[in-house]
Order: C-alpha cells, then sequence, then structure tokens
C-alpha cells in the first residue's frame, strides 16, 4: 500500500507497485465507491494483522513481524509498541493505521481517495 501498510503494509517503488496499489485500493474499497473510508480502512489492517498473527495469540512477535514483506521489524516495534512490550497487539497495530490513515486523508474528509492513496 502507500506508507502504513509502512505501518501496514506496502510501499510503492515503481509503475508496477503503482498497479497493485490501484488493485489494494480496490480490493480495500468495499462498498465501490471510489474512496477508503476509516472503517473499511480498519477492516483492512484487521484482516492482515490476523493474517500475521500465525500462532493467533493477539500480538506480533518480532518473528511475525519480520514476514511481513517491506517492513523493517525493529524500527515499525519501535514506532508502533507504544506499552514497549516488544510485541504488537492488534490494538496498536490498528492505532497505527487510523493515524496513517488520518495522516493520508489530505482534505480531511474522513476518506482516502485515488489522488490521496497515491
Amino acid at each position: 500500500m502507500k506508507k502504513i501498510i509502512a505501518v501496514l503494509i506496502g510501499v510503492l517503488f515503481s509503475a508496477t507497485l503503482s498497479i497493485a496499489a490501484d488493485d489494494l485500493f480496490s480490493k480495500i474499497d468495499k462498498n465501490k465507491d471510489g474512496k477508503i473510508s476509516e472503517k473499511e480502512y480498519v477492516d483492512a489492517v484487521a484482516a492482515t494483522f490476523n493474517k500475521y498473527d500465525l500462532n493467533k495469540n493477539g500480538v506480533l512477535s518480532k518473528e511475525e513481524i519480520k514476514s511481513i514483506e517491506k517492513i523493517e521489524s525493529e524500527k515499525f516495534i519501535k514506532d508502533v509498541d507504544s506499552n514497549n512490550d516488544g510485541k504488537i497487539d492488534k490494538q496498536e497495530f490498528i492505532g497505527a493505521a487510523v493515524n496513517k490513515f488520518l495522516q493520508m486523508d489530505k482534505n480531511k474528509d474522513n476518506y482516502i481517495n485515488k489522488k490521496e492513496w497515491n
């Protein structure tokens, strides 16, 4: 995705990744209205958390975070781990995503449009 999902998951580097980003935008935009609401974004982030929580214990360990492509695990933990336990729980993960959503929502209309996404 673009930056969070530097907190979450994807980073756009080239035209090829831009196409992938458009595809991801379409997948997150569940109601197909051409914009992503905070709820759609958080739902996608929660699903991402669940995907990488391999042992289903409700937290992402350093090892689980290392399995996420394009994420520098040490920096990610430092930036997101608000209780400093060395792991990322779902609340911390979603909180970071909400912050990223608010950063991406440049026009502050509570939606991310394709221009803001790219």
